[in-house]
Formats: C-alpha cells, sequence, structure tokens
C-alpha cells in the first residue's frame, strides 16, 4: 500500500499479459473503436479490482457479471464484478489527469458500491484509488477527493455481508409485525425497528398518498374539508337527509371517521384517513401509520416503508404497503414492492417507473391473517412480516 498526496489509500495492481489478453480478447468482438476502447479500459478495471479481492480473500464470480457478456457490453457500458453472497461492484476505468468518477445512467442503481480504477497511460498499472456506496445523487459524477478511503474498504465489506446475514437469517425465522396492536395502540405497539410516523420522521418527511404527494405536506383548510365531507357523504347509496343534518353538525374529525363507516368505497375510505391523521392523528378509531427506515439494507437508499391499517365496519382489515424516499427524491428505477401470502404465494408486484416519488399497493384482510412485503433493488432486498 502506499499513500498520494491526500493521503488517501492505493493499492496498486499490476497488469500483467493475462489482463492485456482478456481485454484484447472481448474489445475484439466489438467494430467500433469507441466501443472497443470502452469495453477495454473497463476489462481492465474489473480486473484490477477482482484481484484485489482476491487478496483480501473475497470470493468473485466473474461470470455472473455482465462486464463479461459479450451481448451486454455492446449495448451498455458496463464494468461490474459480482461478489459472491453480496452482489455487484462497480469497476470504473479512471484515465491519467482525471478529476472526477464518471459512472453512467444504467450503473447507478443495481451496485453495491463503485471503486474507482486509476489506469497509467501505459496501461502497465491499475491502482485501486477509492470507493463509494452510491451514485445516484450525485448524478454519476463524484470528485475523486471525495471518495472514501480504501482503507474503510474491509470494514464496508463486512458490513455489508452482516446486513446480508441479518437480512437471511430474519427471513429464516421473521419476526411479525402485530398490526392489530397499532389498531389498539397499545403500549410498546411499534417493534422491530418500527416507528409511529410523527415520532419518527414527521409528517414533512413522509409522502402519505392522497394527503400527501412526494413529502410535501398540503395545508388543509378545515372549510374544504368539510366541503368534501358532505359531497362525499351525499353521494352515498345509504345517505339520509336527517343523517346528513347531523353530519354537519360534527366536528371535522369525528365526520371524518362516520364517513369511514359509512362507505363502502376503499378510496373515499383512504382519503378521509389521510385527512383526518393530518387534523387529529391520534383520534380514536382513526386507525394508525407505522414507518421504518429500509435503507441500509437497500445499498444506501434513503428508502422507507410506511404501513397503514385502518378497521371497517365489516369487521376486516384495509392495509396499505407504500415505499417512499425519506429525502423527498425520486425512487430508483425499477425498485419493487412485492406482496406475498403466508406460503409465500405472490399477491401483488408493484415496480417504481421513472420519476416516481412512491409506489403503494393497498388490499383487504381479516384479523389472523398473515403477509410479507419484499422491498428489492436489484441485488438487494429486505423482507417485512406482518400479523393482522
Amino acid at each position: 500500500m502506499e499513500k498520494n498526496k491526500n493521503q488517501m489509500s492505493i493499492h496498486t495492481v499490476v497488469l500483467s499479459l493475462e489482463a492485456h489478453s482478456l481485454a484484447q480478447k472481448y474489445s475484439k468482438q466489438h467494430q467500433r473503436p469507441e466501443k472497443a476502447k470502452q469495453v477495454y479500459l473497463n476489462t481492465l478495471a474489473v480486473y484490477g479490482v477482482n484481484f484485489y479481492f482476491q487478496v483480501l480473500g473475497v470470493e468473485t464470480d466473474y461470470d455472473k457479471s455482465n462486464s463479461s457478456n459479450l451481448l451486454t457490453q455492446r449495448f451498455i457500458d458496463v464494468a461490474d464484478l459480482y461478489v459472491k453472497d453480496l452482489g455487484k461492484f462497480e469497476c470504473r476505468p479512471v484515465l491519467p489527469n482525471a478529476k472526477v468518477l464518471e459512472v453512467p445512467p444504467e450503473a447507478w442503481d443495481d451496485r453495491i458500491g463503485y471503486i474507482a480504477v486509476q489506469l497509467d497511460q501505459s496501461l502497465r498499472e491499475a491502482k485501486l484509488i477509492g470507493f463509494t456506496p452510491k451514485v445516484v445523487d450525485k448524478k454519476g459524477i463524484i470528485p475523486l477527493n471525495e471518495l472514501h478511503s480504501l482503507e474503510e474498504f474491509p470494514e464496508y465489506l463486512s458490513q455489508k455481508r452482516q446486513q446480508s446475514t441479518q437480512v437471511v437469517a430474519q427471513q429464516a425465522s421473521p419476526q411479525f409485525v402485530n398490526l392489530e396492536r397499532w389498531l389498539e395502540r397499545a403500549s410498546n405497539a411499534f417493534q422491530y425497528g418500527w416507528q409511529a410516523i410523527e415520532e419518527g420522521f414527521g409528517y414533512q418527511r413522509v409522502g402519505i398518498a392522497g394527503a400527501l404527494r412526494g413529502g410535501q405536506l398540503e395545508m388543509l383548510d378545515l372549510k374544504d374539508v368539510k366541503r368534501w365531507i358532505a359531497q362525499v357523504y351525499a353521494s352515498q347509496p345509504n345517505a339520509k337527509q336527517s343523517q346528513g343534518n347531523s353530519l354537519a353538525e360534527l366536528d371535522v374529525s369525528s365526520a371524518l371517521i362516520q364517513l369511514i363507516e359509512l362507505t363502502q368505497d376503499a378510496e373515499i375510505q383512504w382519503q378521509a384517513a389521510d385527512f383526518l391523521w393530518q387534523i387529529n392523528p391520534n383520534y380514536l378509531g382513526a386507525g394508525n401509520r407505522g414507518v421504518k427506515d429500509l435503507g441500509i439494507q437497500l445499498a444506501g437508499y434513503p428508502v422507507t416503508l410506511i404501513v397503514a391499517i385502518l378497521a371497517l365496519p365489516n369487521g376486516r382489515r384495509a392495509v396499505r404497503l407504500q415505499v417512499s424516499m425519506s429525502d423527498r427524491s425520486y425512487l430508483p428505477f425499477g425498485l419493487k414492492l412485492i406482496v406475498l401470502d403466508e406460503a409465500g404465494n405472490l399477491i401483488q408486484e408493484v415496480s417504481a417507473r421513472s420519476k416516481d416519488d412512491y409506489i403503494q399497493f393497498k388490499f383487504t384482510a381479516s384479523p389472523g391473517d398473515r403477509f410479507s412485503a419484499k422491498i428489492a433493488l436489484a441485488d438487494a432486498s429486505i423482507a417485512e412480516f406482518f400479523a393482522v
């Protein structure tokens, strides 16, 4: 190991004949000179990182890496290396005198880390000069002086393995969150990292569909809420004028509860609950919401899972699962919310599109039902288990 002028740990790998033979083998498959050069440099960078992992005693699988796939090479700029039981690291070549690490958009989400590999002019040496856990927040442009020192990398790997082990252990012996205790507002109802939204992230940081959008709280005018209640109530087939008059005499919170109990329309019930949670979140009978930060298990993205539950007049429970970002940014493209029943059968799968600030799924369940929600992003995933 040596130190550069910024005192950043560097690991130097000699690019042997084997490295150049491999790079030439792949680059020759591409006719366009710019693509052939890109593949050649990417292969050298991956070779250098693979050699470093061997020094650390970390098992890799080059065949599982897209960088070894000729078809993938043809269509995207890829320099990934698969690490067994963890996922893919992106190994980006950095040319001499470069000031930044540049990562193409196709590699922003599907990685558990990014390693900068500086190639010398003669392509005889590859210097691993630092790493970063993610790049999407910087649009793929990371100044080299902002990279984490390579001295921190073994500890970073250890943390990722520990997180992976925790996920496997959780899935083998899951801890079920008791949503009925949320409804009862029992003491210590929130467990296993869950928090009430008011205590955990605050209204300003969590986006609730309907009443909240993209993390932005809409200021409610109670006159508008009352007008909405009257309009919706009047549209219900079992509404009576006498009941409508009494409804107008109720305070807003009580009127919203009465509307939830009266209507059979799930969207109206959720909208009424969203209004109520803004006006009076602790109102008895208003259901409850919890939030959990999942970022540490999902490549460092500030992803949160929000679960809301309502008691319905027919004795069933309405459940809403929502995934959003605590920093108000858009969800990573392709992030999935996968809902399974107790037997592991798929109930629903929802994927984030470009510029989605949240994804969600709503359904009804009976007391005693169990289900799980899996949030997945490329090779990273986390599952949460619930009992109604």
